[in-house]
């Protein structure tokens, strides 16, 4: 089957901890991070691009990080990412991945391989890995091999000529089969400037892997990049009498109070958004969205859509947790005018009665100017369970 149509609201990504590092999770809350490529692709789109997961305390063996039996990412989902994993550890994983529905995947392998494979090896199982997602009818986006800074790979050294090389052999590749791409996330990630090709300054935590600065250009590159590969979706319609009803719209907006709002915040704050919302039921799945026109300004460490469970074992669910640093301290935003939608993943309401609460978090740098943030069409909807059987 040829896939030329992809859904929009179903992109799977597959790779290393650079994909990974797009969700993050713990025992009771899952978020999509600041830090990720595809998080900002999602937001940047107006909500039109989805990368779907869904909390998952599982152990699933072959899909552990770094190797390490037993720990586990904590969701299931679209996110295909683990961190430490080889192209030939991907490879094994696609039998299991293609049990889930998804149209268009975008893939990233072979990182980990450059300072113990030879060129060659990792281009031949990249290629395979892209045949086989071929063959099941899916469209495949490759990734190259992401650049690093001189401190993990020396310049002028093996690795950065063996990525040259791999790199040019995906653009062959991509040439010569149907339904497959390219998207090339160097040309927003690396300085040009650079005699060594190194990422712009602060585009990287550590050299290797995203901050939030590196996951904003690159998402904003993707989400202009999937627009010419993806269907629109409809824009969203608020009406006000779309409300909640058990029998009659149970799918329907779980508060009325989704107008449009000026947040303004001074310092570390939450804001609590709509009013009270409507309980749908115990064991329900339900998402959160809201548009979003924030300023350019210099000072913001954190802006986060959180969808809260407040039942005593409730979970949270995240858009755009703030990425921390190892002493804690969060990354700082692009000081640039953004807007777009905040979507949490979906949220599974645990026993009790009260219902859950939404909230737009803020993170400003101590001392920054004050800022305004227009928020408009809040939406908190139930939503159909993400788990396929």
């Amino acid at each position: 089957m040829s896939v030329s149509y992809p859904r929009a609201s179903r992109i799977a990504v597959l790779g290393t901890s650079l994909v990974q590092q797009n969700h993050i999770g713990n025992a009771t809350s899952l978020a999509t991070s600041a830090r990720g490529w595809m998080s900002w692709a999602e937001v940047l789109s107006h909500g039109r691009l989805s990368c779907p997961v869904y909390h998952d305390p599982s152990v699933t063996p072959g899909w552990e990080p770094s190797n390490r039996q037993g720990v586990i990412r904590f969701f299931s989902g679209l996110n295909f990412g683990v961190s430490g994993q080889k192209a030939i550890e991907i490879e094994r994983r696609l039998p299991r991945l293609l049990q889930s529905d998804f149209d268009l995947i975008i893939v990233d392998a072979g990182t980990n391989d450059m300072m113990v494979e030879t060129r060659q090896t990792i281009a031949e199982t990249r290629g395979r890995i892209a045949s086989t997602l071929l063959e099941a009818g899916k469209t495949v986006i490759l990734l190259p091999i992401l650049a690093r800074c001189t401190e993990k790979w020396t310049g002028g050294g093996a690795e950065r000529a063996k990525a040259y090389w791999i790199n040019r052999q995906s653009i062959e590749f991509a040439a010569t089969h149907a339904n497959c791409h390219v998207f090339d996330w160097n040309s927003a990630w690396v300085d040009a400037d650079n005699e060594f090709g190194e990422p712009h300054l602060g585009y990287s935590n550590d050299g290797t892997h995203f901050s939030v600065l590196g996951g904003f250009a690159v998402g904003k590159l993707l989400a202009d990049y999937l627009q010419a590969i993806v269907p629109h979706a409809p824009d969203r319609m608020l009406a006000r009498d779309d409300r909640f009803d058990q029998v009659n719209n149970p799918m329907g907006n779980l508060t009325s109070d989704f107008s449009a709002k000026t947040v303004s915040v001074t310092r570390e704050q939450s804001h609590k958004l709509g009013e009270q919302l409507v309980h749908p039921g115990i064991g329900a799945w339900i998402e959160a969205i809201c548009d979003i026109d924030v300023p350019a300004h210099k000072g913001i460490l954190g802006i986060s859509l959180r969808l809260q469970d407040t039942a005593d074992e409730g979970h949270n669910t995240i858009s755009l947790a703030p990425f921390r640093a190892d002493d804690g301290s969060p990354f700082s935003f692009p000081d640039a005018h953004w807007k777009g939608a905040l979507r949490t993943p979906p949220l599974r309401l645990r026993p009790g009665n009260n219902p859950p609460e939404l909230y737009l978090d803020v993170i400003l740098h101590p001392g920054a100017e004050p800022l305004k943030i227009e928020v408009a069409r809040i939406e908190v909807r139930p939503v159909s369970s993400p788990v396929r059987p």
